[in-house]
């Protein structure tokens, strides 16, 4: 089981590999750090004061991206699921697709910048998803951990100093979620998500998707994004309805709609 740190225990100290958890009034350490799927995580990186080879560690790192697969997927027996990477460079791609509204001016090159950054710590602690039940809280923990040590030990030397402060602003402000930028990000991030659960439907057939859905187009804030989720949740409806099950997908859904939760919150 992943670890479970209780509500108001000591938070994880940014450069121990150890989490830090309080029973009883007495301070323990845990033996073993686990990432996505239960896997146990290898201690973070520790420069080794050589400014090269601790980029090229970084350098390296990235392969990650590249070849772990997103959990979800795996979880439900998609066959060549898609990394981290893939997610990351299509929300990219479209985020340079969103226009510039001068009611809600945007700035479009953070955002891409932005999206292939927001799931960096995922090199180190994979991709941990909400069915793992492993608390927010110890979740974010682990990825502030694993961002520490790519930013201070991987590119903590002064020729790094740009990128080490770019990662750490667009990774800081994507987590708190305050900005437009940060909150367009995430749309599409949640809209990514559907797009690749419609095409694994249709491609491969897979029936047990419908909560990817629940958990993300009601959450759509931006008219733009929004817009293409309605029309993904058309293509998926008469995808369902070729092949007789059309009531079966509006089951699934059980009456979640694009951007339900956000009308809500404005009182529409």
């Amino acid at each position: 089981m992943p670890i479970a740190v209780p509500v108001g225990s000591p938070k994880i100290d940014k450069m121990d590999s150890l989490p830090i958890t309080k029973v009883n009034n007495q301070v323990e350490e845990t033996s073993k750090v686990l990432g996505a799927g239960g896997k146990e995580l290898p201690a973070p990186y520790k420069s080794t004061g050589n400014e090269a080879l601790d980029t090229l560690a970084f350098l390296h790192l990235l392969e990650q991206l590249k070849v772990q697969k997103r959990s979800g997927w795996i979880r439900e027996g998609v066959k060549e699921a898609e990394s981290i990477s893939d997610h990351m460079c299509r929300m990219a791609l479209m985020a340079m697709m969103i226009p510039q509204d001068p009611s809600r001016p945007l700035d479009i090159p953070r955002c891409v910048m932005m999206a292939l950054v927001h799931d960096l710590a995922e090199a180190h602690v994979g991709d941990i998803t909400p069915v793992e039940g492993v608390p927010a809280h110890v979740k974010h923990q682990l990825e502030e951990q694993a961002m520490d040590s790519f930013l201070n030990e991987m590119l903590g030397g002064e020729g790094n100093k740009d990128a080490r402060e770019r990662f750490r602003s667009l990774w800081d402000e994507y987590e708190a979620r305050e900005t437009p930028e940060s909150k367009l990000v995430k749309d599409l991030d949640r809209v990514e998500l559907a797009l690749q659960a419609v095409e694994y439907e249709r491609s491969q057939d897979i029936r047990t998707l419908s909560p990817f859905f629940v958990g993300s187009i009601p959450n759509l804030e931006h008219p733009v994004v929004q817009k293409w989720a309605e029309t993904l949740m058309e293509e998926r409806r008469q995808l369902w309805a070729s092949r007789g099950r059309e009531q079966e997908e509006q089951d699934g859904l059980g009456g979640a709609k694009v951007g339900d939760k956000t009308k809500k919150v404005n009182g529409v």
